[in-house]
């Protein structure tokens, strides 16, 4: 995570804390006839209401917090974001007050006022966040301070995406030419030192000094409070000799200055490829810059899985007495089992058994073959209308999706996930291309982009991977909560799987 979303999720979350401690004191201190209706509660009732609003909003804040920097969003964007935490917050706050059977629930009046006010407190709080952080920050104290050495061709959009990141400030940019990409000086200029601190500087990028060579570049950097050096070329300048990089490179850390310099090699996957997540590690003393296209937070995938296991054991509490209900009519219906099991491939190719409730005859994969030419789907995916293998029971639990509810046990076990991509049969892995593939960078899910994006409707497996490759490259926790909240939409309207 980069500094300044460290920065803006931290305060976003103190700020939206302290609207929702103001909301709440002034509504209870102003509207609630101050201290009495404070104190019809007791101590332990006060403890517990405080503790779950706490856990309710810490919740909503965390899993929501925005990766978008605050100085791009939009005004409605902002708005909208403050009324859907705000919302979600209060929501599972009144559903705790009343799982534990807290009295304070009985204030609704006072319970929307509180609501309401930390909606007005929170766009007010968030407004004050953004004009300080962008307008102030790279001017204070905590600033990162940084010095760039690149090429004319790349110095003015380099320099100006620094800029943009309210976190830094450039304080200092060498252009080098061709000609003196050779050399590399260990005693330096003193008088550049000079030269920017009284101003005399004549040659700017973008606003910032230029130092004229890397010689002048390093005493500067050696004389100034410099956090950072960016060092961005394209390797195709023959005359930086490898000894020339590394010696400079090695000045700058005897310095204790953290070195940013790219990697030549790796500039046409960032341009071309579907890689969005790098990171760099150290293996048996070689440096190694690993590059996916699936998620590689392993805090952020942490979260995901705590919520897998909770979603699946209030899934499996819930869908009990669900497919006990089912059961019967199901197994009267047609002979077989209950539960239908078929091997599947879950991440990056694992093979593992997807439960279901079986809604087909006990032929129904022999018959397979008899039906291929009726398949609507174009591509590596089997679906057909009016399927004569599915049993009347069946088509009932497939319209509302209770044939999956046996899953939350796969999500348990940790073979899939309650959000992600749909898990391809054997066969139909045996056929993918190498973009196929990529949909399974994630471990499967039980629902996903593809089931909330028209279902059943779909008939092109290309249009499959690419909604699933989607909800890849932008995958965060707010994204599988919003899925979340439309597959309910889709299973209660009775618009399930044919």
């Amino acid at each position: 995570m980069k500094k300044w979303q460290k920065v803006q999720q931290t305060s976003e979350y103190f700020v939206d804390g302290i609207a929702l401690v103001l909301a709440t004191l002034i509504t209870y201190l102003v509207f609630g006839k101050g201290l009495h209706r404070i104190l019809l509660y007791t101590a332990d009732e006060w403890k517990s209401y405080c503790f779950m609003m706490f856990v309710a909003y810490s919740a909503i804040a965390v899993g929501f917090a925005s990766s978008i920097d605050l100085a791009k969003r939009q005004r409605i964007m902002e708005l909208l974001a403050v009324l859907r935490n705000c919302s979600l917050t209060y929501m599972s706050f009144a559903v705790l007050l009343l799982v534990f059977k807290n009295p304070m629930i009985d204030s609704r009046y006072l319970f929307i006022g509180s609501y309401l006010l930390f909606i007005l407190f929170s766009c007010l709080g968030r407004y004050v966040l953004k004009r300080v952080l962008t307008n102030n920050f790279s001017n204070s104290r905590n600033a990162t301070l940084v010095g760039v050495v690149t090429t004319p061709d790349r110095a003015e959009q380099f320099v100006q995406s620094l800029q943009e990141d309210w976190t830094k400030r450039v304080d200092g940019v060498t252009i080098l030419h061709a000609d003196a990409l050779a050399a590399t000086a260990s005693v330096g200029n003193p008088g550049a030192y000079r030269a920017m601190h009284s101003r005399t500087v004549e040659q700017r990028c973008c606003g910032v000094a230029v130092l004229p060579d890397l010689s002048s570049f390093l005493s500067w950097v050696r004389l100034s409070s410099i956090d950072e050096v960016y060092i961005n070329f394209s390797g195709k300048e023959a005359n930086w000799s490898t000894e020339n990089l590394n010696a400079f490179i090695e000045e700058l850390e005897d310095m204790g200055v953290l070195v940013h310099i790219n990697i030549p090699t790796l500039e046409q996957f960032v341009e071309e490829s579907k890689f969005n997540h790098m990171r760099c590690d150290i293996v048996a003393g070689y440096p190694m810059v690993g590059v996916s296209a699936a998620v590689q937070n392993s805090k952020m995938l942490g979260l995901k899985r705590f919520i897998d296991i909770i979603g699946a054991i209030v899934g499996l509490i819930v869908s009990a007495p669900i497919i006990l209900l089912v059961a019967v009519p199901l197994l009267l219906e047609s002979r077989g089992g209950l539960f239908f099991k078929q091997q599947r491939v879950g991440r990056n190719g694992r093979l593992f058994y997807m439960y279901k409730l079986r809604s087909m005859y006990a032929n129904a994969e022999q018959r397979k073959k008899e039906f291929e030419e009726k398949n609507h789907m174009q591509g590596l995916m089997f679906k057909m209308d009016n399927d004569p293998r599915i049993t009347k029971v069946g088509r009932f639990i497939r319209k509302f999706s209770i044939d999956e509810l046996p899953q939350f046990y796969n999500v348990l076990r940790g073979d899939m996930s309650l959000v992600g991509t749909r898990p391809p049969t054997l066969d139909e892995f045996e056929q993918y291309s190498s973009h196929h593939k990529r949909r399974l960078s994630m471990r499967p899910g039980i629902t996903g982009l593809w089931q909330v994006s028209g279902r059943s409707q779909i008939e092109d497996f290309e249009e499959v991977v690419r909604l699933d490759c989607q909800y890849i490259d932008n995958w965060s926790p707010s994204l599988d909560i919003k899925i979340l909240f439309k597959t309910l939409g889709v299973v209660f309207t009775g618009h399930g799987a044919q």
